[in-house]
């Protein structure tokens, strides 16, 4: 039985808690790796900022169109006869 999980696994299994709990074995092994691998960590640190910010955008918190201006339907087109060539 090994006692760590790799850095892959834990990339996934920090992916996967976000969505779901984990198991009590899983979880206290990623715990450990984490706490002695500073580059899960930063993984660990950005999943939870990408999964805040993707939270608050599909809330209503944030309107990406609103803020770029690219949502909004362009002024109204003429009709053909209003056309000037």
């Amino acid at each position: 039985m090994n006692w760590m999980h790799s850095c892959k696994r834990v990339a996934e299994l920090l992916s996967q808690r976000l969505d779901e709990p984990l198991g009590p074995i899983d979880e206290l092994k990623l715990r450990m790796h984490v706490s002695l691998c500073g580059n899960c960590r930063n993984v660990e640190k950005q999943l939870s900022g990408i999964h805040a910010a993707a939270a608050d955008l599909f809330s209503g918190g944030v309107d990406p169109d609103e803020e770029t201006g690219r949502g909004s339907p362009p002024g109204r087109i003429p009709p053909v006869s209003d056309r000037t060539s």
